[in-house]
């Protein structure tokens, strides 16, 4: 089993790999504007079609650095996983009588450790893939509403250069899903990681249940869950679906499926339960108490799971106005203005966790 707070510290490493890949990206594109020439259009033009060409060649090219960095480090976190993962349900076997095999002494096990590490770098390596993409068009637009801004007279040039800047560093860096959608390259990092995590661990457990013959486990719970997370969390279920007295687990929590225990951005896991020799984490006052949560903030009464959205968002305030300040250094720019919008949303961030009592998460704000 793995709790909330390791799934959090098992992918903070690889997350930030890719923060310091975009930023360097970002502050490469910042000092590029800084010196485009936009008066003459002739060189504009030239410019334009050069420093894009460069843009997209520097994207593929740290890439490559970062690939070398990055195999290591998610080896790492899936290693982490899978160890601390079975750690816990062995112990529980144990208790039992049982005696489980390592996980390093399972081919069949470290198959599927690395069938799961494979899996997640190559989700991984195509998203990353498309920011190099995304970083094109993205100078270009910029490069275009800045020429535009000057020639019109709209701006001066120091103006539209600014402004250019701090539009790259707002957006930060994109990727695109098969379907077309965008995401921002950190948001679809750390889901990409805590799904693949979460469903190799799974399998895992699945696994090492098959060879212990053991039918019942019992759901994780945390506080914030989503509301469809909740109805499941924190009960015993039969693996098998046979069971007279406890409810089928697949069917019961949509496991495997996107929206199920083990899909997209879920932290929720499981472990062996033993009927007469375990005792059951959770009762229903405990799994009424996680479930009904509620926090005053300004004073507005929200639900667990709609205060951490309101974190969440902070937490992105924070980090695009981090990358803006950074980024206009980078173009030897003043920043000012940012550090102080970096300054108050992080004062912000310290009313909400003092007026909720939640926990701030300093990792989700770094760039």
């Amino acid at each position: 089993m793995l709790t909330p707070s390791q799934f959090d510290a098992i992918a903070g490493p690889v997350v930030e790999l890719y923060e310091q890949f975009a930023q360097t990206i970002i502050n490469e594109m910042a000092r590029k504007l800084g010196t485009m020439e936009l008066s003459s259009t002739t060189a504009w033009q030239m410019q334009r079609l050069i420093e894009s060409g460069m843009s997209y060649q520097q994207v593929i090219d740290e890439l490559s650095r970062l690939t070398g960095l990055s195999e290591k480090v998610l080896q790492d976190a899936f290693r982490k996983a899978g160890v601390t993962a079975l750690k816990f349900d062995d112990s529980v076997y144990k208790a039992a009588g049982l005696k489980p095999i390592p996980l390093h002494l399972s081919p069949a096990m470290l198959q599927v450790l690395q069938a799961g590490l494979s899996k997640a770098q190559g989700v991984i390596r195509n998203l990353t893939m498309t920011t190099a993409t995304t970083t094109q068009q993205a100078f270009i637009e910029a490069l275009d509403i800045a020429y535009l801004q000057v020639s019109s007279g709209t701006m001066s040039y120091t103006e539209a250069i600014r402004y250019a800047i701090k539009g790259i560093g707002k957006s930060g860096l994109e990727v695109v899903y098969p379907s077309g959608h965008r995401d921002k390259l950190d948001v679809a990092i750390r889901r990409a990681l805590l799904t693949g995590i979460g469903q190799t661990t799974n399998e895992l457990q699945w696994m090492r249940a098959d060879e212990m013959g053991q039918d019942l486990v019992e759901t994780s719970a945390h506080n914030g869950a989503r509301p469809t997370h909740q109805i499941w969390q924190g009960h015993i279920f039969s693996r098998s679906g046979t069971h007279p007295k406890y409810p089928p687990f697949k069917e019961s929590t949509n496991y495997g499926e996107i929206d199920g225990l083990g899909g997209i951005n879920c932290r929720h896991s499981y472990y062996p339960f033993f009927e007469g020799i375990s005792e059951a984490f959770y009762n229903q006052a405990m799994r009424d108490e996680l479930n009904n949560e509620t926090v005053t903030y300004n004073g507005k009464e929200y639900s667990a799971y709609d205060a951490s959205q309101i974190q969440r968002s902070i937490e992105r305030k924070i980090r695009e106005w981090k990358r803006q300040a950074e980024a206009l250094d980078s173009a030897g720019i003043d920043n000012a203005f940012e550090l102080g919008k970096v300054r108050e949303w992080q004062a912000r961030m310290r009313d909400f966790v003092n007026q909720t009592q939640m926990i701030r998460q300093p990792e989700r704000e770094v760039i």
